[in-house]
């Protein structure tokens, strides 16, 4: 505590840092203060309007409020300490010219004035800043006032009487206030100072706390100028647990020390210097890479100069640079990716962070005017490659098909990873996660190799479906980055699809606003694996993709009892919220024949191209396309065939019924023949609102085995003319008509409803049939 006040006292800058503490803190109670003084001066200037006698014109007097009225309204625009003290000076100057003009003419003028001399000094001696202004605003105010008051004779004895009140009492009065107040701020600001101090220093080292460093580093980098370049060093005390472990805690806190010393005498003065937390430390110098670099391997020379009992310290540094548009702490994010491979490869080593995504654009840049460089960027007739690792990174692309326009619309860039004698490294050794890696560095780079390729491979008037982690996708100013490069390499953002990948890294609404920028630059957006993982319409509602694509079984996914593809209807939906449908994993005639007969947009899969290095011809797969077209076309004319063939006889049934019941027959007979019929489950008789008249028919296919859904069982309690088929029978009256299948409530099964809209004693009534449609290989009609 001692030795942290007497640092305070002697540092050179701690007075000025006070005095213009105590400004902000001054500013509003000055305020306050001297605009309640312009209202007592108005307060005298009425009162002497009241006295008899010669009195200096009004407007004088008034022209002096206005004038102390605008210091006042100077004040909180008053910048400097040194503003503050000559606004005081003026207005206790101006004061006292007001006090003249308004004693001007009155047979007692000492009587008005005194009181004003007196309280006057006593009232602004907490409000002036300094000792300095105190003194000088004092003695010209005195000055001014001992000038009006004695400018006239008076008796000895008011002579007495007037020292006594202004030496005796109205001097050190204000001394007493103004030094008084003045200590007690200045002891708050050191207490403050103090606890400040404390709450950002790390106890141990002396060194920046955590929460210190990031409040400070985020100033910076909001203030940095456009070609300034900061760098970050991570470093991370190697071994340091077995130290405490071995030797006790009070020998790793001194290498600790020592270390923060070391620290402290490599950086110079602008660096911040920080410890994290336990054996961590970071440092944010205004330096590029280059110099970081240098300074890593300067501190770990100096921290391997520590002893300690066993040998010598070291420590693992990683280094990253500033990138344009990200937070601090996406910046130590970096450094600590770096500090991680420093210390998986065998520690005591400084790592740079991992090239930039624009590095991998210049390397592709070069190697198509052939200044490649070996270390960076391999290339062959083709393709471009990255080196990364121990391997190097390149793109194999999987066309994408319009189905209607039986033609290559799109291809997929998928990552892939080749050794120097050319063969793939396998994808569980690519993508594995790793300790050290970074996943977001890996996606990046991935984007400009497969861009770099794309220009070469893929034909101009194609999309580019760009995998993107979601993580990677709401980095903040990676929009403009990923355009930027796009446009480098020759191509538009309007020909790249961001296919946004199932993963973590970001929520639905980072993702939703992440997405509004990309549009702005003129990318399309599609979501990967819909039906899979995370995926729901939740998520796709909120991100308003331009393409879904379905997850690949969902191609083989059927309804539990009748063995119907459900793609039909989902696409349906996906449609309906403005989203075109791409669906993946189709390996079989059968899948793609299906995906055609679904109204699917856009088909991917081995069954229409494996990923490769190269673009295959695509005349095959459009006569394979066509085909499956031809197949449709005829399924459609015989599935409707089979179809009719299956519900005719119950629409015969149900005219005959009707009929029966127009001639006044009871339900129960007029419904006889028809309820016979093997796929019957009920016959009934709407109203005109929908409700049922009377009791069903049943007939073979009703069961009571629909349990579970006994609480809607009961048809009678419920309005139908929201179903199709009541719609579709008043529309068509004396027609009998059939719907599609749907899930019944009173079976809870699939069902198919054949109905009839007849008058019926006095109004209009709607009968049916409804038949059971859940046995496997029933004929489905062939269309919604």
């Amino acid at each position: 505590m001692f030795s942290t006040t007497t640092k305070q006292q002697s540092d050179p800058g701690l007075r000025d840092r006070f005095h213009q503490r105590s400004l902000e803190h001054q500013r509003p109670l000055s305020t306050v203060t001297m605009a309640f003084t312009v209202v007592a001066f108005l307060c005298f200037v009425g009162a002497r309007n009241l006295v008899a006698g010669p009195a200096a014109p009004l407007a004088y007097r008034l022209a002096c409020a206005l004038v102390l009225a605008l210091l006042v309204l100077a004040i909180p625009h008053a910048k400097s300490t040194w503003t503050f003290g000559a606004i005081g000076v003026a207005y206790s100057l101006v004061m006292v010219g007001g006090l003249a003009l308004n004693i001007q003419g009155v047979e007692q003028p000492l009587l008005w004035a005194l009181p004003a001399v007196v309280v006057v000094p006593i009232c602004a001696a907490p409000l002036w800043l300094t000792p300095t202004h105190y003194f000088v605003g004092s003695a010209l105010f005195y000055a001014a006032a001992l000038g009006l008051l004695f400018g006239a004779p008076h008796p000895h004895d008011i002579d007495v009487v007037v020292w006594m009140w202004i030496a005796a009492i109205g001097m050190p009065t204000s001394a007493v206030f103004h030094f008084g107040f003045y200590g007690f701020r200045r002891n708050h600001f050191l207490l403050e100072s103090q606890l400040a101090q404390l709450a950002a220093t790390d106890p141990l080292t002396g060194l920046q706390n955590r929460r210190s460093f990031v409040k400070q580093a985020e100033r910076r980098l909001e203030t940095m100028t456009p070609d300034a370049r900061v760098s970050a060093i991570f470093l991370d005390i190697d071994n340091f647990k077995s130290l405490n472990d071995r030797f006790g805690h009070a020998v790793g806190d001194r290498a600790l020390y020592e270390i923060a010393q070391a620290l402290m005498e490599e950086a110079s003065a602008e660096d911040s210097v920080s410890r994290i937390g336990g054996e961590e430390f970071a440092v944010l110098l205004h330096d590029g890479l280059s110099g970081a670099l240098d300074l890593a391997e300067r501190l770990r020379g100096a921290i391997a100069a520590i002893a300690r009992p066993d040998g010598f310290m070291t420590a693992s540094f990683g280094v990253a640079e500033h990138r344009g548009g990200e937070n601090i702490m996406v910046l130590l994010d970096r450094a600590d990716e770096a500090l991680l491979r420093a210390k998986h490869s065998g520690r005591n080593r400084v790592c740079a962070e991992r090239a930039l995504p624009a590095d991998a654009l210049r390397l592709l840049a070069d190697g198509v005017s052939g200044e490649a460089s070996a270390e960076g960027l391999a290339e062959n007739a083709t393709t471009a490659r990255h080196r990364w690792d121990d391997y190097y990174l390149t793109s194999h692309f999987q066309p994408l098909y319009s189905l209607s326009h039986q033609k290559q619309v799109g291809f997929e860039a998928l990552l892939r990873g080749e050794q120097d004698d050319g063969s793939l490294v396998p994808p569980m050794v690519l993508f594995a996660p790793k300790p050290s890696s970074d996943e977001g560095a890996l996606d990046r780079v991935s984007h400009a190799v497969h861009l770099g390729n794309a220009r070469r491979l893929l034909p101009a008037d194609a999309w580019l479906f760009l995998n993107i982690l979601p993580a990677t996708f709401v980095a903040a100013g990676y929009a403009d980055q990923l355009a930027a490069i796009v446009r480098k390499v020759g191509l538009e953002p309007e020909r790249v699809i961001l296919e946004i990948l199932e993963s973590h890294g970001g929520s639905v609404d980072d993702m939703s606003q992440a997405a509004a920028l990309y549009r702005e630059h003129g990318f399309l957006i599609a979501v990967d694996d819909f039906g899979a993982g995370q995926s729901n319409l939740d998520r796709l509602l909120r991100i308003r993709p331009d393409i879904v694509k379905l997850d690949g079984e969902l191609i083989r996914a059927t309804s539990p009892c009748s063995e119907q593809p459900i793609l039909p209807k989902l696409v349906s939906l996906l449609h309906q919220a403005g989203m075109l449908v791409v669906v993946e994993g189709v390996e079989t005639t059968e899948e793609l024949i299906l995906a055609v007969e679904s109204n699917v947009d856009f088909a991917q899969g081995y069954l229409l191209g494996r990923p490769a290095a190269e673009i295959a011809p695509p005349e095959s797969v459009q006569q394979r396309i066509d085909d499956a077209f031809d197949v449709i076309a005829q399924g459609r004319a015989h599935q409707h065939a089979v179809f009719e063939s299956e519900v005719e006889p119950y629409r015969v049934g149900l005219r005959l019924a009707a009929d029966a019941l127009q001639r006044g027959v009871p339900p129960a007979d007029a419904f006889a023949s028809l309820a016979a019929f093997g796929r019957s489950i009920s016959c009934f008789i709407l109203d005109d609102s929908g409700r049922q008249v009377g009791p069903e028919v049943p007939g073979p296919a009703w069961t009571k085995d629909g349990a579970s859904l006994q609480p809607v069982a009961n048809p009678r309690d419920a309005r139908w003319d929201h179903r199709p088929y009541f719609r579709n029978a008043v529309l068509l009256p004396g027609v009998p008509v059939t719907s599609n299948p749907y899930l019944s409530l009173a079976s809870g099964r699939p069902c198919i409803a054949v109905t009839l809209a007849i008058q019926l004693g006095d109004g209009r009534a709607v009968v049916g049939v409804e038949l059971d449609w859940s046995v496997a290989g029933l004929p489905w009609p062939a269309g919604d």
